[in-house]
């Protein structure tokens, strides 16, 4: 939460764990996003930013954006929604994105921040992945 004069912030995120490593996650705010976009994207983790809605439309949303994604890929939810099973992804999904960073080319990502500032809002406002490519040949 973000405190300012006479008001409060709440920045709220949902995510739901897919077989095969996919994950989901709609959020109403992202810090920056050309960071997210150059240097911490992955293949199989989409990533949803709407501003300004409430936290039920962003759930809504969510919940049927989810269940797209599962029946296009024919994918299901990770059974194990445990704290431990959710610290446990979470902390994969990190090792990951190290390891990718170490691979990664600063002047490329730097490269990458830059062209993020010329695409559409709506291309600034999702990540998904592999997902795109899969869909469309799947369809």
């Amino acid at each position: 939460m973000i405190q300012t004069p006479g008001r409060s912030i709440v920045f709220c995120a949902i995510a739901s764990g897919l077989e095969q490593e996919w994950s989901v996650s709609f959020r109403d705010n992202s810090p920056n996003l050309a960071i997210v976009y150059a240097f911490l994207r992955r293949p199989r983790g989409i990533i949803v930013v709407q501003q300004r809605v409430t936290p039920e439309e962003l759930l809504r949303a969510h919940l049927k954006f989810r269940q797209k994604i599962m029946r296009d890929l024919n994918l299901q939810l990770l059974p194990d929604i445990s704290m431990e099973a959710y610290f446990d992804k979470s902390q994969r999904i990190r090792t990951d994105q190290k390891k990718a960073l170490w691979h990664k080319s600063i002047i490329i990502g730097l490269i990458e921040m830059w062209l993020f500032n010329f695409k559409s809002e709506a291309q600034k406002s999702q990540w998904l992945g592999s997902y795109a490519h899969l869909a469309a040949r799947k369809g």
